[in-house]
């Protein structure tokens, strides 16, 4: 997946953001939404997605920090911390 220099600032931004409260989280790899070709995927690891508690609250965490980036940029990029064997290498 091409990204343009905004949209590498703001997974940037994002990443920032996460790691304030979540140090251990890192990129893993970054495509595209099955659902929307436009919406951006970040694929992180340091989330343990069977543990339902920690991956609601990460999202929870991060889901004002995306919607501003939305509104204020108009692009739609989500830290996902799921758990997908094709993401997992």
């Amino acid at each position: 997946m091409t990204l343009n220099h905004v949209q590498e600032r703001l997974i940037d931004e994002l990443m920032v953001y996460a790691n304030i409260k979540y140090p251990e989280v890192g990129i893993r790899t970054i495509t595209e939404s099955p659902d929307n070709p436009r919406h951006v995927w970040v694929i992180v690891s340091g989330i343990d997605w069977d543990d339902e508690d920690i991956s609601m609250d990460f999202m929870e965490y991060l889901s004002l920090k995306q919607e501003d980036v939305l509104v204020e940029y108009g692009y739609p990029i989500s830290l996902m911390p799921v758990s997908m064997p094709e993401y997992n290498k």
